[in-house]
């Protein structure tokens, strides 16, 4: 299809988003070229780069990508010219973020300006308002940016208006209270957004393709669908743009950001009816960018005529190849994402580069994502069929290797399978569709229900063994605990316990297993109070995942308590201890007790083999419990040396 004078070779596209692989200065390094080169051989059709700061105030966080002076244009050269070699199209994004700001290089708090003195709820950003001369100067760096971005040789070019940015901040009445040309009517909040983008326009003319990117709602405060469809329509009829990049959300608030990378309770392309009411009402083509994790996802919202093209970006970093694979009919082939959000916006907000807790090899294209076939195949044992089993055989065997996978139980998976029974976590489970389907693909010999020990290393004499044999139930010492039913999580997930009408949850974790109870009991009936040893409930999970739970632990009626750690229960009382103010918290009438204590390595096979003369790898929980992520994380990094 085409966006303005710019052929792209289909409708998969790679949206911007920030990796942190680009150099601490903001400016392209040789991991974030290898990033987006991963994804033009894959066969992406248009891939945009992360949203670059367009001046000295448009830096959300240290280390933004940068577009304020030439010094920057050699580095986006190279990265272009590196993607159209192998046949992508790479555009430009162009940031003024406006009072969303979050960091500063000191620590201090971060100067910032905004259409008005409106502050930001999520992060207490109190913004100075704008200025008339201020206004006209970011109107002219906008220019000045795309300017950059033609001699740098991009394809095209276009406006970060979404998600709570500088213009959406001008277009909002919820946040725009200026009483000028620029504030007032919608005709005149949408004013600023209008100018600049005739700016660029006057600056790219037809050489490259110019779009703009909005949020369709806000979904919180701020920016209205009224609002944004009313933006949509102008810039469409004055013909100022060749596409319109649609998605939902903004930071400034937590019901509304976590619409920027839903995770899995959201339904697959579940923007889609934003975009088609904006693509009904224009004449440039529109792409739709919200949950498009497979291409049959994208496909049943093409033919549904919801959008012209679709961002699918956490597809891509899942699996960098989709669009080559789609092209050579291999749908199934595709490593879809489950929307776990762990590795991706998780990584990102805790200031690590962008990874796939499926695909490790993400975000590590110059490093662990490169592995030769081996010297010389060897007959490699794989204790176990959970994620990082699966991945460490899958790996060693595409390297050349006879693998042996054994798994004791009947079906491989090992923890996976009871993670997907969690509500709102069904999706969990295609970890194990994907990571399954690259074991068989690479060859790998299974065999279910083979519980190894030492007779049966001693009876196949691998040349090494990969010991990923899981972790196994923790729970607490049993001495401060009588006559009161205490039920592991595994047993509630797996079905048949018995469970009394009032349930105190135990969280030690604070992740996603005490929520997922928690609302699962709700649901079944029961009056349920979780209690976490953590400062929230899921303090330790990738911060949309744990604000989209604490809103529908709220909606069940889940009682919750933080700051707790479980002391010990007698005869339906259950004892916590303030775990700073060391002072007792006792719930009482309680008919079970619901403990998520994590887990414990399961070192048997370990001690089995204790003093046997073989080559030993240990992975994933049976090393040390951990996330799915470090599980294949592991099995990668074994797969690829052993």
């Amino acid at each position: 299809m085409k966006l303005g004078p710019v052929t792209i070779r289909n409708r998969i596209v790679f949206t911007g988003h920030d990796s942190l692989l680009q150099n601490s200065d903001g400016t392209i390094s040789e991991a974030y070229i290898a990033y987006q080169v991963a994804r033009a051989k894959g066969g992406a059709g248009v891939q945009m780069l992360a949203a670059a700061g367009i001046d000295a105030y448009s830096a959300t966080a240290v280390g933004q990508l940068r577009i304020d002076h030439d010094d920057v244009i050699p580095g986006l050269k190279r990265i272009a010219e590196a993607v159209r070699a192998h046949g992508g199209r790479l555009f430009a994004q162009l940031l003024q973020p406006g009072r969303e700001v979050y960091g500063s290089e000191d620590g201090t708090l971060p100067l910032t300006f905004s259409a008005s003195a409106t502050p930001s709820e999520r992060f207490r950003v109190h913004p100075r308002e704008m200025s008339a001369a201020m206004i006209a100067k970011v109107i002219a760096d906008y220019a000045a940016a795309a300017d950059r971005a033609l001699r740098a040789g991009m394809d095209g070019v276009e406006i970060v208006a979404n998600q709570g940015n500088l213009p959406a901040q001008f277009l909002a009445a919820a946040i725009n209270k200026r009483d000028d040309a620029f504030g007032g009517q919608l005709a005149n909040r949408m004013r600023f957004l209008l100018e600049a983008s005739r700016a660029v326009r006057e600056v790219v003319g037809n050489r490259i393709a110019f779009g703009v990117r909005i949020s369709a709602s806000d979904m919180d405060i701020g920016v209205t669908e009224e609002e944004s469809m009313a933006v949509c329509r102008a810039l469409d009829s004055e013909n100022l743009v060749d596409y319109l990049s649609i998605v939902l959300g903004t930071p400034a608030t937590r019901g509304g950001s976590y619409h920027i990378v839903a995770p899995m309770n959201e339904r697959p392309g579940y923007v889609g009816s934003y975009a088609q009411r904006i693509k009904q009402a224009v004449k440039a083509p529109v792409i739709a960018t919200g949950r498009f994790n497979t291409p049959h996802a994208a496909e049943a919202a093409l033919m549904a005529g919801e959008a012209d093209a679709f961002g699918m970006t956490r597809a891509l970093i899942c699996d960098p190849d989709l669009g080559r694979k789609i092209a050579e009919g291999r749908p199934d082939d595709v490593r879809a994402c489950i929307g776990c959000v762990q590795a991706c916006i998780g990584h990102y907000q805790k200031h690590a580069p962008v990874s796939c807790i499926q695909f490790p090899e993400t975000g590590r294209e110059t490093t662990l994502a490169r592995y030769e076939r081996a010297a010389a195949p060897r007959k490699i044992l794989v204790a176990g069929g959970g994620p990082a089993g699966m991945k460490a055989a899958a790996i060693a065997a595409s390297r050349g290797h006879s693998v042996l996978l054994c798994e004791a139980a009947p079906q491989l998976g090992g923890q996976a399978l009871l993670a997907q029974r969690l509500p709102t976590r069904a999706e969990f489970g295609g970890i194990v569709t994907n990571l399954q389907h690259e074991v068989y693909a690479a060859g790998v010999e299974v065999r279910l229900k083979t519980l190894v020990n030492r007779a049966l290393v001693e009876k196949e004499r691998p040349d090494a063994i990969i010991i990923a044999t899981g972790g196994v139930t923790a729970m607490p010492d049993p001495d401060n605990f009588s006559d009161i039913p205490i039920v592991s999580v595994d047993e509630v997930l797996r079905g048949g316990a018995k469970i009394g009408k009032r349930v105190v949850v135990a969280d030690r974790q604070s992740d996603w297993v005490g929520i997922g109870v928690a609302e699962k009991l709700a649901a079944e009936g029961h009056h349920v109070r979780l209690v976490c040893a953590g400062v929230q409930a899921g303090e330790f999970i990738p911060v949309y995942l744990r604000d989209s739970g604490a809103a529908r632990l709220f909606e069940a009626g889940v009682e919750v308590t933080t700051y707790a750690r479980l002391f010990g229960a007698e005869q339906g009382v259950v004892y916590f201890e303030h775990v700073v103010a060391h002072k007792p918290i006792v719930f009482e009438n309680v008919d079970t007790l619901v403990v998520c204590f994590g887990e414990r390595a399961n070192r048997t096979l370990e001690d089995d083999l204790e003093g046997f003369d073989i080559e030993t790898h240990i992975i994933g929980d049976s090393l040390a419990p951990r996330t799915a992520e470090e599980a294949v994380l592991d099995g990668l990094k074994v797969g690829r040396v052993v």
